[in-house]
């Protein structure tokens, strides 16, 4: 039996370990790379349109290589990407390590009470009448992803949850099924969408951090 709190706990640690593995790392690449660049550029020389030799100077060297400070500044934009990465890789790993762990019982009782909130008052009948008609299922989905937000303490479990939720798809089930339980298919979907989101790949993360450093070898070769 897993216990629900210390194990939010693990995951949370986990998950704040993944994300800042990546995101110091893709940080200072940028922040190295960039201030190389800059000492670069600071430091070349050029020939201006009469033929003069001129030397760059720190002031001076956006005006001086407008094509190479373009590159550096998409080097420091590239960290707000490093950023958005790190946050999803960090959720992909937490989801991975849920799965791994055998822990998807801890969704659960989460996904009861969530239920239990937007459901619980609407009787069986009605309900499968609802899910039937696209637009009020819609609107019960809506009402079920703010339920999570609200009940979900966990952030790890919050954000999976709402993408589970989010993504969930009812129009293959077979309704006319009197043995057919909504309940219980509606928390197996969820599971499979985070069993397909639980893909973590740094494939994207090094192509970040392969740019910052091309950049300084264009940088280098061009000055």
């Amino acid at each position: 039996m897993i216990d629900n709190v210390k194990y939010g706990l693990k995951i949370s640690g986990y998950g704040a370990f993944s994300f800042l593995k990546i995101a110091v790392f893709g940080v200072f690449s940028a922040v190295l790379s960039l201030i190389i660049g800059i000492v670069l550029l600071s430091n070349g020389s050029y020939t201006n349109k009469l033929g003069e030799v001129r030397y760059s100077s720190f002031r001076t060297f956006i005006i001086d290589y407008p094509y190479l400070s373009v590159l550096l500044l998409i080097t420091l934009i590239s960290i707000y990407f490093v950023f958005s990465f790190s946050t999803q890789y960090a959720f992909r790993k937490v989801a991975r390590r849920i799965l791994d762990d055998k822990a998807e019982v801890l969704l659960d009782p989460i996904m009861d009470k969530v239920m239990d909130k937007t459901m619980g008052k609407i009787g069986e009948t009605e309900r499968q009448n609802m899910l039937q008609r696209g637009v009020d299922y819609s609107m019960l989905k809506l009402q079920t992803i703010n339920t999570v937000k609200e009940e979900t303490t966990n952030k790890w479990l919050r954000y999976l949850l709402v993408l589970g939720f989010s993504k969930l798809r009812l129009d293959d089930i077979p309704f006319g099924d009197p043995k057919f339980n909504v309940r219980s298919e509606i928390k197996s979907r969820v599971i499979e969408v985070i069993k397909d989101f639980a893909t973590p790949d740094k494939q994207f993360f090094w192509m970040i951090v392969a740019y910052h450093w091309i950049v300084i070898l264009i940088i280098s070769f061009l000055r």
